[in-house]
């Protein structure tokens, strides 16, 4: 088998040992078929969607749709707060009998393209989106996404700041932010197949509890050690999110991405990985 055409299986044989690990605690514990066969079968179709555009050729002429993107991931986080939540905590949106926890889905895209801006010298409008998008994330309340997002762009604002000034006055609003969303962390109660996902596969032994920190650990291991060429800061912060996201769960009532039950995380990483292995086939 090529290098190029296993690259286009890596998304889903990176992704597919958490979510697999994840489903047998749930199953062990007889948790109903009906949640755990969500999160295989999203990854199924993530795994199919990646392996479909890491089939097509990039086309020459590229097209900046930073503004439309990002518009549309900041329309998406506000209409949370027309969703009736639950306890006060506004983080999905419901599409039928479906709810998308829509942070976990955007935030890598939002990274993505704040950087892109970043690019063409556009500082203070990073800046000025990631305030605004941090506001958002506080009011939600969600402390997980908003530490992994705020750590993430400080690397990046700060790495194209142009004075000193500058680079301490946005760190500084932006860990008002993360200190005022950990004090008043939301009270929603932990799910045990959500939140609580490592301590049923901890329940099945401690193979299984090695094996299921392992296959977590591999979710960030390409994006930090792995980037490409001229993408290796975008690359790195991008997998300091995930880690972000992975280590919050042990301070607070956080999903477990891909492991725990969970579309949205599926597909936000799914979208994270497949962005980087295209980006490594092209360069």
């Amino acid at each position: 088998m090529s290098k190029i055409l296993l690259s286009k299986f890596a998304p889903m044989i990176i992704a597919f040992p958490s979510v697999i690990i994840g489903a047998i605690a749930m199953f062990i514990n007889k948790v109903p078929i009906a949640i755990w066969g969500q999160n295989i079968i999203c990854s199924m179709i993530a795994g199919l969607i990646s392996y479909i555009v890491l089939s097509k050729k990039s086309k020459c002429k590229k097209i900046r749709t930073n503004g439309i993107i990002i518009l549309i991931s900041v329309m998406s986080l506000l209409l949370t707060f027309i969703d009736l939540g639950l306890l006060g905590v506004h983080r999905w949106i419901s599409i039928g009998p479906v709810k998308f926890y829509v942070a976990s889905i955007i935030m890598p895209i939002i990274i993505i393209e704040l950087w892109s801006l970043l690019q063409f010298k556009k500082w203070w409008i990073s800046a000025f989106i990631t305030i605004f998008i941090s506001i958002l994330l506080t009011l939600q309340p969600d402390a997980s996404q908003l530490t992994a997002f705020i750590i993430s762009m400080v690397i990046l604002l700060w790495s194209k700041a142009n004075n000193k000034i500058l680079r301490f006055s946005i760190i500084g609003v932006l860990l008002i932010f993360i200190s005022i969303s950990w004090i008043y962390l939301d009270s929603l109660p932990p799910v045990p197949y959500v939140e609580e996902i490592i301590s049923l596969v901890a329940s099945m032994g401690i193979i299984w509890f090695i094996l299921g920190v392992i296959s977590l650990m591999i979710l960030v291991i390409p994006f930090i050690f792995f980037p490409p060429r001229n993408f290796r800061l975008l690359s790195i912060c991008i997998g300091i999110y995930f880690i972000v996201i992975l280590i919050s769960t042990l301070f607070g009532n956080f999903p477990v991405p891909l492991m725990g039950y969970g579309i949205s995380p599926i597909i936000g990483y799914f979208i994270s990985i497949t962005w980087l292995v295209k980006i490594r086939n092209n360069s």
